[in-house]
């Protein structure tokens, strides 16, 4: 199993949407640790839904965001460091 050479496609989705972020995090000096991209992911989440969600639809994204690898992402990041 895998998607695109990641874990599943809850985590590729992360990374494709986010990594130039996650990237101008890191130049900045963040750690991308896993903990802060589950944050990251988090609070964007929480932005973005302002309207009440059926408990089907609030299901299905939770089922989603369960599939992410945090530790996964976090461990592209700093072997990207260490490579550069």
């Amino acid at each position: 199993m895998g998607y695109n050479g990641w874990k599943n496609k809850e985590t590729w989705l992360v990374n494709l949407w986010y990594g130039d972020a996650f990237d101008m995090y890191r130049e900045e000096g963040e750690s991308i640790t896993a903990d802060f991209i589950e944050h990251f992911v988090d609070e964007h989440v929480a932005e973005v839904l302002t309207a009440p969600l059926s408990h089907f639809v609030q299901d299905m994204l939770n089922c989603a965001l369960c599939e992410i690898d945090y530790h996964e992402l976090a461990d592209h990041y700093v072997e990207e460091l260490e490579d550069a």
